[in-house]
């Protein structure tokens, strides 16, 4: 059941709101495709945010060769959907996401058996996992498309240090199976890590802040005050002190403070976090250290933030920095992803990590041309 062109375009739209909503996608990570007939799909365009994507935004591609016409170009891991496309003559949507449960369990790099009867009817017998290749590569393309074929009765793709595909009859049967990942991965993580603990109420709040030149608004503890940069009155609280210094030492706009439970948790090993998701690296940064007594060090806490956008404070979580609210949004949530990872990892008793090579390759390409694009 191929889809007609308006169809597959406006399901792809919908979609695109549905992994925002549902939270299995930061900024514009992931994509969504459809197909058309047997030579064509439709797919989301590289780096346009999915939630005031158009019709004419999506775009249709060549199975055979991945070409495709006008001058917006298709997501840079359209080659993954041709091979699902090519291979799976049932196959009419597919969701490729960066779900946190399911790419947490990848960072394994096995394939994965299923078990219970409810989650094999709708993924399988077995959910591979594509051995690593680096985004929107042909070695990533050949690794996905191996699992594929080597498993002809999988539903979902597992890609190791990196995400999910999903290969459903449709929009909704794409989403089942998306959900019954996730939902299975997570009861692989319990079982392994046992409940995240529960951040103590004795963290102490260091608000989130908005800059406008050399002023900036920080929200916290209920209430919002202006300061100026350059000019703290005397007496100002602490966590004024650090906003500032952080403004003073970089280009940041907003930032927040992220007390989720996985990240508080992670910030109480004092482990450096290096990066076992390559979205952490790209979004967040290589090698996020955590400091000590921020509030004391708010000079060492803005150093770390100069080439990263996330930071972790021992035992209270971490600051993430963007140039919009949305973007230190996204750094929270993959910090969060990666600090989960992390614990996994460390439940697993598992050393090997993403590459230092790749992670600062990913963070730099991210830098200096992804994050300017959903913009």
């Amino acid at each position: 059941m191929a889809y007609s062109i308006e169809e597959a375009k406006e399901l792809v739209i919908r979609a695109g709101k549905i992994l925002v909503e549902k939270g299995l996608i930061a900024r514009t990570w992931g994509n969504i495709s459809a197909r058309i007939s047997d030579e064509q799909f439709v797919v989301t365009p590289s780096g346009l945010a999915y939630e005031t994507l158009t019709p004419e935004q999506i775009v249709a591609v060549n199975t055979a060769d991945c070409s495709y016409e006008g001058n917006i170009k298709p997501s840079s891991e359209k080659g993954i959907h041709a091979e699902a496309y090519r291979m799976r003559a049932e196959v009419n949507f597919i969701i490729h996401t960066h779900q946190v449960m399911a790419s947490v369990l990848s960072i394994e790099g096995k394939d994965i058996e299923v078990h219970d009867d409810e989650y094999k009817r709708i993924l399988g017998d077995t959910v591979p996992c594509a051995a690593y290749g680096m985004p929107s590569t042909g070695k990533l393309r050949k690794k996905v498309a191996e699992a594929v074929c080597n498993y002809p009765g999988s539903k979902a793709v597992l890609m190791k240090y990196h995400g999910t595909m999903c290969m459903g009859k449709d929009l909704e049967n794409s989403f089942e199976i998306a959900l019954a990942l996730e939902k299975m991965a997570e009861e692989r993580y319990r079982k392994a890590c046992g409940e995240n603990k529960k951040p103590s109420a004795s963290i102490t709040d260091y608000g989130r802040s908005k800059r406008e030149g050399n002023i900036f608004i920080l929200k916290c503890g209920g209430h919002a005050a202006e300061y100026r940069i350059d000019g703290l009155p005397e007496g100002a609280p602490k966590a004024a002190v650090l906003h500032a210094e952080i403004y003073k030492c970089g280009n940041a706009i907003h930032i927040i403070h992220s007390t989720d439970e996985e990240v508080v948790e992670a910030s109480s090993t004092g482990r450096i976090l290096r990066p076992l998701l390559d979205d952490l690296a790209q979004i967040a940064g290589v090698n996020i250290k955590t400091v000590k007594n921020g509030f004391i060090n708010a000079k060492a806490v803005a150093k770390e933030l100069k080439n990263k956008n996330a930071v972790l404070l021992e035992n209270e979580g971490a600051l993430c920095t963007g140039i919009t609210e949305s973007d230190a949004e996204a750094v929270a949530m993959v910090l969060r992803k990666g600090c989960t990872a992390d614990l996994y990892a460390a439940a697993l008793n598992k050393t090997d990590r993403l590459s230092t090579a790749d992670a600062y390759i990913q963070r730099i390409i991210y830098v200096k041309k992804y994050s300017k694009m959903k913009k």
